[in-house]
């Protein structure tokens, strides 16, 4: 999903220092328009499979390929684009590192590989392998199970909306948190540095600051191949706007994603002004509003059930019979999903939140609890896949 880190400078200047090997490779300038077009084409070729139903869209349940042999395009079309707009040279080794299955399941987070080999495996084990263990619990003990609730979705009415809406958020973060945390671990053990693609985004304040920690390797391609064209001609807003309808886009040609995207885009825009006008608590509010609505729109594909959730009718709390007769399992995944989400959000403030890289996680005491959890409660409850590593 997009990730909106690198728009941030437009109410400060942007501090990231994930550059790719080749960032001293200039943009590509008018004369150069055929490259434009490839590298465009490039990325919504995911469009065009997902139109034509080569590949599914991505919602974030469960979806068989029906093209196995296209697994992967969609992140390895987009790290391919993000080459070619910026006029940089693929090659060999480099298309072979893009299009590692193990990167392709978790983002175009090929583009900027670092070795780090010349640290020592002790140094580089002591820092990377907690990564793994909470990605892990991510992963196995808090996202598998919950998929046991996805029958939900097709509750329309408004509580159960909004709970599965709720339920499926914790779901995408725990899963693709996970994965993504997993990777980096593995990568950082093998000496080799990649994007934190996940960092902490619900220790936020509002709806920027949560889009900075989630996804952040794709942010990089929007960034190249839409923000900065259409901000030398348009607005930020304007700009904004075409980035989350080319991120829906990518998702895949469905009406719940063009909806996905304005809502997001007015959202973040809106933020942006009431921040600029000092006004503190209502952006706390739209990020919460903003995160669940803005899922409720995503992970439905099915137009005629979404436009019934969307007339928020009531009609009793019938979920809560739903809810109790989960697996007791998934109910321990609920509790401790959202125990960690409120960990991140209620102590974002502190030092050991500050770098947003799950140190508070990652600490002796910490870690000794995931795993004596993860032993306890590890077991078979619900479909085990990756949500973005589907096509």
């Amino acid at each position: 999903m997009l990730n909106s880190s690198l728009f941030v400078k437009i109410i400060k200047p942007a501090t990231s220092n994930q550059q790719p090997a080749t960032s001293n490779q200039q943009p590509a300038t008018s004369n150069q328009q055929p490259l434009s077009l490839v590298a465009y084409l490039l990325f919504f070729l995911i469009t065009l499979t997902s139109l034509f139903g080569f590949t599914e869209t991505l919602t974030g349940s469960h979806a068989e390929s029906t093209q196995p042999l296209l697994f992967g395009l969609s992140f390895y079309t987009a790290t391919l684009a993000y080459f070619v707009i910026n006029n940089q040279q693929l090659t060999i080794t480099g298309a072979l590192k893009a299009s590692n299955p193990i990167l392709l399941a978790t983002g175009p987070i090929a583009l900027f590989i670092k070795n780090i080999r010349y640290k020592g495996f002790k140094k580089r084990f002591n820092y990377f392998f907690p990564f793994i263990l909470v990605g892990a619990f991510y992963y196995q003990i808090i996202a598998v199970p919950l998929t046991e609730s996805f029958k939900l979705i097709e509750a329309t009415d408004l509580v159960s909306a909004l709970v599965f809406a709720t339920i499926f958020e914790l779901f995408v973060y725990a899963n693709f948190c996970g994965l993504s945390l997993i990777i980096y671990g593995l990568f950082g053990l093998l000496g080799f540095k990649v994007p934190l693609n996940f960092k902490q985004p619900f220790s936020s304040n509002n709806i920027i600051d949560f889009w900075k920690g989630w996804h952040t390797s794709l942010s990089t391609v929007l960034k190249s191949l839409f923000y900065a064209p259409l901000r030398k001609k348009f607005s930020s807003s304007i700009a904004l706007l075409g980035v989350y309808l080319a991120s829906a886009m990518w998702h895949g040609v469905a009406f719940n994603f063009v909806l996905w995207g304005v809502f997001h885009a007015l959202i973040f825009i809106f933020t942006i002004k009431l921040l600029k006008a000092k006004v503190r608590f209502l952006p706390l509010v739209l990020f919460i509003l903003g995160v669940v609505l803005g899922r409720l729109l995503f992970s439905d594909s099915d137009t005629g059930r979404l436009l019934e959730k969307l007339k928020f009718s009531y009609d009793g709390l019938g979920v809560l019979g739903f809810l109790k007769g989960l697996p007791n399992t998934t109910k321990v995944s609920l509790l401790l999903g959202f125990g960690l989400i409120g960990l991140e959000f209620f102590f974002r403030n502190t030092k050991i939140m500050a770098k947003r890289n799950y140190k508070f996680l990652r600490t002796p005491l910490a870690l000794f609890i995931l795993v004596s959890i993860g032993i306890v409660f590890a077991n078979q409850v619900g479909v085990d896949f990756a949500v973005y590593g589907q096509r």
